[in-house]
């Protein structure tokens, strides 16, 4: 449901912000069918045969690890996502960097459980899913920060306006989850069907708020900024800025490469990254995007 809510919405809208949330909602699904509901099948098929105790206290770990990727990737698009909306563009560097720290702790955990450096003193299944629990709390700090800084001019106003009320609604739906999941084992059976329910019901809570919001009028979606700026927000670096300016002055490639004395591959190469950093397909997508979020007389500078 939130996967069709949010295609709706970009396709409608078109903006960056709109298809990281739909990136979110695919791999967060994802997460859940595999993680989740996997995890559960799995063990209702192996609860009938007689397992020793470590080995199904290591498929209790290793089993949702292995979903983790899904909700890695769930967790960065949600970040970048808020980002957007709050007119903060996500640097490389960052990308490097988060992706890098969850992986080598992952290894690093996964290797001290493995060598009992990290000893299980509960329920396996309850340890892993606290573990999961504190870690969504972590990233959540990341994605409720943007909304206590000040507003920027630099909005992606092509969604709808994103308040705190907002937000806290949806951290208190985060919590409540949390702290059900934390005690899933109190209640049994019912403690684990009321967290499936709550995971569900706040992770479409998104994308069923920019569905019953109202839209920000086309007039106000216009954010003209310099060129420069345009720049840092896409992260585009000095000889990426030179080569923008030459494709919206209408060069190809080997006009580019001779103008520049770089070679053609190098144009090639530069122009790929700027497409997948200004999420466009085409010289002309490009050179409407800068159009439109330019002032023009910062191309002609």
């Amino acid at each position: 449901m939130g996967i069709l809510i949010v295609f709706q919405q970009y396709h409608q809208h078109k903006s960056p912000a709109l298809l990281s949330l739909l990136y979110q909602q695919i791999f967060l699904i994802s997460f859940f069918t595999y993680g989740i509901w996997g995890n559960i099948i799995l063990r209702e098929i192996l609860s009938d045969i007689e397992l020793n105790t470590v080995l199904e206290s290591k498929l209790s770990i290793f089993l949702p690890v292995l979903g983790l990727p899904f909700l890695l990737v769930s967790w960065f698009m949600l970040i970048r996502f808020v980002y957007l909306i709050n007119g903060i563009k996500i640097t490389t560097r960052f990308s490097y960097l988060f992706f890098s720290l969850f992986i080598v702790s992952t290894i690093l955990f996964t290797v001290f459980i493995q060598k009992g450096i990290i000893k299980i003193n509960l329920n396996a299944d309850l340890f892993i899913i606290r573990v999961f629990v504190l870690t969504n709390l972590l990233v959540h700090i990341f994605v409720f920060m943007p909304f206590m800084k000040s507003k920027t001019s630099q909005k992606d106003a092509s969604v709808v306006e994103f308040d705190k009320k907002k937000i806290m609604a949806y951290f208190a739906g985060v919590l409540t989850y949390s702290l059900v999941a934390f005690y899933f084992d109190v209640a049994g059976f019912f403690s684990v069907c009321l967290t499936i329910i709550l995971l569900f019901g706040v992770s479409i809570y998104l994308p069923v708020i920019f569905r019953l919001s109202k839209t920000v009028k086309p007039e106000q979606t216009v954010s003209i900024i310099d060129f420069e700026s345009f720049c840092r927000f896409y992260d585009i670096s000095k000889r990426e800025a030179e080569i923008v300016r030459e494709i919206c002055s209408g060069k190809s490639n080997k006009e580019i490469a001779e103008t520049l004395f770089i070679s053609l591959q190098t144009v090639k190469d530069h122009t790929h990254r700027i497409y997948f950093k200004t999420e466009v397909n085409s010289r002309i997508q490009l050179s409407n995007l800068v159009r439109e979020k330019t002032e023009k007389t910062a191309i002609q500078s």
